[in-house]
């Protein structure tokens, strides 16, 4: 494969699959927020829609589902103006300003020109937008979703009066003509028909899993051209240095020995007690998402996954949650104070001790109320990928649910509290997975190395 071809096929993956799972931004993150076309365009008019608080109620709620508003919104900053970086192996992507101010942002986007963009990735002048924003997916978006959606946008989100910085992406990224060839093979979902709000239960599921959640856009592996394999619908796919899990009826390797109570307790709280927990890109979408979703729409959407076909995974075997015990090893601290001028070379079991232990409990039991999680009977420590483990280590946990803050600080090297080398995680990756996991301890300060650049 040429060297090009890889680079373009790389900065494809970071954006269509990581901008995805981060949130559906409505436009594409490196447009413009005033062009050519959009700049001559009439101001939306004004019509009825700024009065008809069902049709609003129902585009919050679309807003909500499709979860705008975490690509669009800085930390701290106001809603949907845009701003967040998304990395890339060709640059960071800059999010726009969806607010709809009609000079810094898309208050002069008529509603076919809002369509085009959400449903067929084409911005207000004509140029394709970059698969960084899921228009695959949202193809699958109802007539009367959309209007909704577009009358919510442009009569109750606050305009913010300010413009993210461009986007300056390298070649080949910046061939945007790329997009209309990829278009053509990739697959786009169904629209669906009818009122959304009326479907059964299953049929409600499904529509929230694939076209406003997304949820196959991260947890479907895709082709060489980065088009999803349908036949490997949810079976799970790496993702900018995490691993999105397989989420099939597998009950082996997915998820069919949950009930759909674990699967909305996940969903609304980030956490399935016993199971998993949520962090990274998953942890945003529910922060910003599905712990905002009705009971009636976390049920619907937790019932289509559970009946997905079973797909078995290449390397789980087991529930990732069926391993591991309490510890019941010496403890090794003293009474003795720890020198900081003491530069031997810690055991895992030290490192452990120091970083872990205090909160996670020395036997890795975690606390009585779930509020820190087990490490045995966990999924991150139970998969034989040890991806995410290590991406929790280096990165953290930052989740809000509800009046619930999880919260675990990163080890990186932007770490404020204690910044651990590569072979330090390394020897406590391992060392986690031998005792409540898997047992897979393969990790070497190398693969750490790698986990640390995405």
């Amino acid at each position: 494969m040429p060297d090009i071809f890889k680079t373009f096929r790389s900065f494809l993956i970071a954006g269509s699959v990581l901008g995805a799972l981060h949130a559906a931004p409505v436009l594409a993150a490196d447009e413009k927020a005033e062009d050519s076309k959009a700049a001559v365009a009439s101001p939306a008019p004004a019509t009825p829609a700024a009065d008809d608080e069902a049709l609003l109620k129902r585009g919050a709620d679309v807003a909500l589902a499709a979860d705008c508003m975490a690509c669009h919104t800085t930390k701290n900053g106001k809603p949907f103006a845009g701003g967040l970086k998304i990395a890339t192996p060709m640059g960071n992507v800059i999010s726009t300003n969806i607010t709809p101010d009609p000079e810094h942002g898309i208050g002069k986007y008529t509603e076919v020109q809002f369509d085009e963009a959400v449903r067929h990735g084409i911005r207000a002048d004509g140029v394709n937008l970059y698969p960084v924003m899921p228009y695959v997916s949202y193809a699958g978006i109802t007539d009367q979703d959309m209007k909704a959606l577009y009358a919510w946008f442009m009569h109750r989100v606050q305009p913010v009066a300010s413009t993210p910085p461009e986007t300056a992406l390298t070649f080949p990224a910046n061939v945007r003509s790329a997009m209309k060839v990829w278009n053509m093979l990739a697959t786009s979902e169904t629209p669906e028909t009818g009122d959304s709000m009326t479907f059964d239960t299953l049929r409600r599921g499904k529509y929230l899993a694939n076209a406003l959640e997304h949820c196959g856009t991260c947890h479907t592996p895709r082709n060489f051209m980065l088009g999803e394999k349908t036949d490997r619908y949810l079976g799970g796919a790496e993702l900018a240095g995490w691993y999105a899990p397989n989420i099939t009826s597998s009950k082996a390797g997915g998820i069919g020995d949950w009930s759909e109570d674990d699967i909305v307790s996940y969903l609304k709280t980030g956490q399935a007690h016993g199971r998993a927990q949520a962090a990274g890109s998953m942890g945003e979408v529910v922060s910003f998402s599905t712990s905002k979703l009705s009971d009636p729409d976390l049920h619907a959407l937790a019932a289509y996954i559970k009946q997905v076909p079973a797909l078995e995974d290449d390397v789980d075997h087991k529930p990732r949650d069926s391993f591991g015990q309490p510890m019941n090893d010496p403890d090794l601290r003293t009474e003795a104070p720890k020198r900081i001028d003491n530069l031997d070379q810690m055991s895992a079991l030290q490192i452990f001790d120091d970083n872990c232990a205090a909160c996670h409990g020395r036997n890795g039991a975690g606390t009585a109320d779930h509020s820190v999680p087990s490490l045995f009977s966990n999924s991150a420590v139970g998969t034989a990928r040890p991806d995410n483990l290590i991406m929790v280590i280096l990165n953290g946990v930052d989740r809000k649910a509800g009046d619930h803050h999880a919260f675990m600080h990163g080890f990186n090297d932007k770490s404020q509290v204690e910044r651990l080398s590569d072979a330090e995680i390394a020897s406590l990756v391992n060392f986690l997975m031998e005792k409540f996991g898997s047992g897979s301890v393969n990790v070497t300060p190398e693969k750490v190395a790698e986990f640390r650049k995405q």
